[in-house]
């Protein structure tokens, strides 16, 4: 069975389940017909996204009680089955594949005592409709690692990377490996046999598998299984080693990198080859992340603010290597228009988990007068705003210190006639407080919310500006309205403005400073132009 007939089977269910549901009389039939055939739809759509997080599994092998609710029809259907099915197993539980490798099933607690006299000190579980085993069984030292995978589907190739990374750093740990699913028979299999090619660099898919099957007669994959296995090793993307140079700005947001390093490192150790360097008043971040792309890193990772990030990028531009971000400063703009607003509530276990699950995107950047810009130039209101939160605000306020600094600037109402050009247009004049053109912005960057957030990987620059006015507080309707566009992704075009360019040129008379990423500059005029996917980065999809 594949994972699309899998689907199919399941929707069937959920179909004679709702049909059963329809026709019954009394309530108390309908209500559990009715649930069941909800919970067997769900999960038919989950197979059909390949969406094994569906279940929530926790970090540490639970299912969340609300979910077992929801989903009690199907996980109670699959705890039954698998529990008959292993009653009648023909193979041992766990079987030993090589010296410090095993193969298993869901695993009871009727196992520990093997694992204990085997000495299995890791335990990958790739199953996302069971509870993991309570690990404190085992010992207190016992790595735990969960990639949800659905029943009869294959990992994403993201998921496939990072399990091939925790066993290839367990086993540098010299700790023994057991890889299981619900009966030890497809998803562990096919990831067992990915981290054998990827570890032995040479031999076929079909070969690794008959080893397998030698030991443990019933491993097989399904054709789907097979075929992805296969696909992963012809194209090369089967690797243990992924070096990841981390980049530190040790003072930004006042110093937080002394706090955060031992968690940084706890987290990712058991997934790179870490190398650390810290940025100084000598060596920037462009500075280091050239070296680590001449060392061959496969992922540089900048943690600071946006001005770190926007250095460390700079050197990675157009190149093989891929940007990771950990946000270490006060706005911390960059990280939230790529990893969302969890990245705002949590944003070192959010940037941790990105890292690790590895999944790439590319995108834009612009140029400005030479200089990277990965976020927002801007003129007025804005740089006015970076300009007055200073270093001891910053600390003491957070965020806080921008809206005084913004506050101060609508107070002050200082206009500009800007001569503006847009690719290859006539030359106009912009009245405004206020002008941002943005590569990216999250909608906390309300000045850059003409038409609600920019897009990333659209290879256009957003333009939005403020049409001018004598009284300060009309900027508050003005404001408003871009609350109001950032969260529609619409236009209002009443007092905010906006325009999609490849390029833009400005200049004016009054003009003395502007602010690119978070940082104050002076050069006029601006020439700022798109760089559509000229950089990769480590990011979920939007």
């Amino acid at each position: 069975m594949t994972a699309t007939s899998a689907a199919f089977y399941y929707l069937s269910g959920a179909v004679a389940l709702a049909i059963l549901a329809t026709l019954s009389s009394p309530v108390l039939v309908q209500i559990p017909l009715g649930w069941g055939g909800l919970s067997l739809f769900a999960v038919s759509l989950a197979y059909l996204a390949n969406a094994g997080q569906i279940f929530r599994k926790r970090k540490d092998g639970r299912i969340p009680a609300y979910i077992r609710w929801i989903f009690i029809p199907f996980l109670l259907g699959v705890q039954i089955y698998n529990a008959w099915v292993r009653k009648r197993d023909t193979v041992p539980p766990v079987q030993q594949i090589e010296e410090d490798l095993y193969l298993g099933c869901r695993l009871f607690p009727t196992d520990v005592e093997y694992l204990k006299q085997e000495k299995v000190g890791a335990i990958l579980d790739v199953t996302c409709e069971f509870d993991g085993l309570d690990w404190s069984l085992i010992g207190e030292d016992i790595a735990y690692l969960n990639i949800p995978v659905l029943d009869h589907a294959a990992p994403r190739s993201s998921q496939m990377n990072q399990a091939l990374h925790w066993i290839h750093h367990q086993h540098k740990r010299g700790r023994k490996v057991l890889i299981h699913c619900a009966l030890g028979r497809g998803r562990s299999v096919l990831v067992l046999a990915a981290y054998l090619l990827a570890k032995r660099g040479k031999g076929s898919a079909t070969e690794v598998l008959e080893g397998i099957n030698a030991i443990r007669e019933t491993a097989r994959l399904n054709r789907y299984q097979f075929k992805r296995l296969e696909s992963l090793h012809k194209e090369g993307r089967l690797v243990l080693d992924k070096s990841a140079w981390i980049i530190a700005n040790p003072i930004a947001g006042g110093g937080k990198w002394k706090n955060c390093e031992a968690e940084i490192r706890e987290r990712l150790e058991q997934h790179f080859d870490l190398t650390f360097k810290l940025t100084s008043r000598q060596t920037n971040g462009t500075e280091l992340g050239r070296e680590a792309v001449d060392y061959g890193a496969d992922l540089v990772i900048a943690c600071g603010g946006d001005g770190t990030i926007t250095e460390v990028a700079q050197a990675l531009i157009d190149k093989p290597a891929v940007l990771g971000i950990i946000p270490l400063g006060t706005a911390n703009a960059l990280s939230h228009a790529l990893m969302g607003p969890r990245s705002k509530l949590m944003p070192l276990s959010t940037a941790c988990d990105t890292l690790i699950e590895g999944d790439i995107r590319i995108i834009d950047t612009a140029n400005c007068n030479d200089k990277l810009m990965l976020l927002l130039a801007a003129i007025g209101f804005e740089h006015k705003m970076v300009h007055a939160a200073n270093r001891k605000e910053k600390d003491m306020l957070g965020q806080g210190a921008y809206l005084l600094g913004l506050w101060e600037a609508i107070n002050q109402n200082e206009d500009y006639f800007l001569k503006v050009q847009f690719d290859d247009e006539e030359e106009q004049i912009i009245h405004t407080q206020s002008l941002a053109i943005a590569n990216a912005a999250p909608i906390t960057t309300l000045l850059a919310q003409g038409r609600g957030q920019p897009d990333l990987a659209d290879g256009k620059l957003d333009i939005t500006w403020l049409d001018a006015t004598e009284v300060p507080e009309q900027h508050l309707f003005s404001m408003a309205e871009l609350v109001f566009s950032g969260l529609t992704d619409t236009a209002l075009q009443s007092k905010v403005k906006h325009r999609r360019a490849n390029r833009v040129r400005v200049s004016g008379d009054k003009l003395d400073k502007y602010v690119l990423d978070g940082e104050i500059f002076t050069d006029f005029p601006l020439d700022i132009q798109i760089r559509p996917a000229s950089l990769k980065v480590l990011a979920p999809e939007p």
